[in-house]
């Protein structure tokens, strides 16, 4: 999965020892936004009891945040108001997360498909298909909050919808480094 690959390699970038990456494996239902908030809620509940259980606080997660894509998710609406609800903060990208891959290569500031961003972030990572090479240019991250922000100057909180092309995984990143130091 592209975005825990993206996620795993930003954290081992600033070494950012305390930070965990966590796959929302929801089997049927694909990558639907409520599904995944919820599934956050869940992982962030049983870190809670385990903290609980083991009177060790640092079992705890200080942080739950989600990822997901625009797509054509009917429930987008509702996960971005669980997630405020229940303490997620939500990152959304529209087309796709791969569009904040794309701007660590190149400015894409008009409305693009999946198909489209895919293609372009084809030719930046030859034989692209949803894994990231060793060699990705996490440093670049700076760049791509660049491209993002002029993209969609708005979206620099977490549940927001979005327009196209649009994503606030900076956000993210900007909280792993600050766990971590370059």
């Amino acid at each position: 999965m592209t975005e825990v690959e993206y996620f795993e390699g930003i954290k081992d970038h600033f070494r950012a020892i305390p930070v965990v990456i966590g796959a929302c494996a929801v089997e049927g239902v694909g990558k639907d936004p409520l599904r995944v908030v919820r599934e956050a809620v869940k992982c962030r509940d049983r870190a809670a009891e385990a903290a609980r259980r083991r009177r060790d606080a640092f079992l705890a997660y200080d942080e739950v945040w989600a990822v997901v894509d625009v797509d054509d998710h009917t429930s987008l609406d509702q996960a971005i108001k669980e997630a405020r609800d229940r303490g997620v903060k939500l990152v959304i990208s529209c087309p796709c997360f791969e569009i904040w891959l794309l701007w660590h290569f190149q400015d894409c500031p008009a409305a693009l498909s999946t198909r489209a961003v895919h293609d372009k972030l084809s030719r930046h990572i030859p034989g692209y298909g949803k894994r990231l090479p060793g060699d990705f240019p996490y440093v670049r991250h700076v760049t791509a909050r660049q491209r993002a922000e002029r993209a969609d100057p708005e979206h620099a909180l977490p549940g927001r919808k979005v327009g196209n092309p649009s994503s606030n995984v900076w956000l993210v990143v900007e909280a792993i480094s600050s766990s971590g130091k370059v």
